[in-house]
């Protein structure tokens, strides 16, 4: 593996002030990162739609689809940091690129939801133009699961929830990377301070923005870890002070589970934010063990078709509610719900690989 990252003469976890290069990710890391994206896709759509239909044992499995969207978050940051860091500025041009893989996609799962609904004599019910006013402006959250939430998705596709966040952290990373190139370690831990103030504040006062700015710490552990990649660095503590914080905003989301009492459920605040952070920091870790390096030995001879997977697993994760938990085609029978995948697949390769790459490049 090659790298073309100058921080090669940094403290471990915290690079120096000096010109950023491009991270070079090796084709073998490339494969574990596609497979694990593909992976979190499906899973989250199993999990829209065994977890509804199993009952008992059977759906234990099939419970954890918000853990996944974490898994997600920690992509998310390693990939854009690995790819953008050298051409963050100017910020208009890096807004842009992440709005055209963003937006376009969003809106066709938007429209395939209101087909399909409308089909089913059920659109008027479900629309609300505050919730498609909400999810075009990046403020749509999951209500039933958290207070202080704006609005919810548009339509009832719960999964665009963690567009909100994806897009809330496009839009102050320029910011953060200005901060962080003249002084990485105190940014490392400004970041770390606000996140962990910010859930803070969220819960004493439940607010859609304090908690995504709480979850942008997360993504920034991904974005650490490509960095600490790219001067090649594999060890956990190459991500630096980022990882303590991490533990830190876990300790804390614990801390709130006590502060908030009564009668608590595993899926929703403030369990469910210590599921999130606890499941990052954990998934994290075991990036950087025996079970890491076995998992993308084990994937990488089936590259090809998990790269495959991957280039319309975004589409998977926007589409599978409207095609797969909403239509009735799929919803009556497991045979009809069958017949639904390959749609699912056929539209997910139109939205995600033909469109966006008819879209022009910036």
């Amino acid at each position: 593996m090659t790298s073309v990252s100058p921080f090669v003469d940094g403290p471990i976890g915290e690079p120096g002030n000096r010109p950023m290069g491009k991270i070079v990710i090796d084709p073998k890391m490339v494969i574990a990162l596609d497979a694990a994206r593909a992976a979190a896709a499906i899973y989250v759509a199993l999990f829209h739609v065994l977890g509804e239909r199993l009952t008992g044992i059977w759906q234990l499995p099939f419970n954890f689809g918000q853990e996944a969207v974490i898994v997600f978050f920690l992509l998310s940051g390693f990939v854009i940091h690995a790819n953008e860091r050298n051409r963050v500025f100017p910020p208009y041009r890096f807004w842009g690129r992440r709005i055209r893989r963003i937006y376009p996609t969003m809106l066709a799962a938007i429209a395939v939801s209101a087909v399909v609904l409308w089909a089913q004599g059920t659109f008027e019910q479900r629309f609300k133009p505050s919730e498609l006013i909400g999810t075009l402006l990046a403020v749509q959250d999951v209500s039933g699961l958290k207070p202080g939430v704006i609005v919810d998705s548009v339509l009832g596709n719960g999964p665009l929830w963690s567009l909100s966040y994806e897009l809330f952290f496009y839009l102050i990373y320029p910011a953060v990377m200005w901060a962080w190139v003249r002084q990485p370690k105190l940014t490392n831990h400004l970041i770390g301070l606000v996140c962990c103030v910010s859930f803070v504040l969220y819960v004493l006062w439940p607010n859609h923005f304090a908690l995504v700015t709480a979850y942008f710490l997360l993504w920034w552990c991904g974005a650490m870890a490509a960095e600490a990649y790219g001067r090649g660095d594999f060890r956990l503590r190459g991500v630096g002070s980022p990882l303590l914080w991490l533990v830190a905003l876990t300790a804390l989301a614990g801390g709130a589970i006590v502060y908030v009492g009564g009668e608590l459920k595993a899926s929703t605040f403030p369990f469910l934010m210590l599921r999130h952070f606890a499941v990052g920091l954990v998934m994290l870790c075991l990036a950087y063990t025996v079970l890491g390096r076995a998992a993308a030995n084990f994937v990488a001879p089936a590259g090809k078709t998990i790269a495959w997977v991957a280039s319309i697993s975004y589409g998977i994760y926007v589409l599978h509610v409207p095609l797969l938990a909403d239509w009735s085609l799929a919803t009556d029978s497991w045979l009809g719900l069958v017949a639904a995948v390959p749609v699912l697949v056929a539209l997910s390769v139109v939205f995600d690989r033909w469109m966006l790459k008819s879209l022009p490049r910036i």
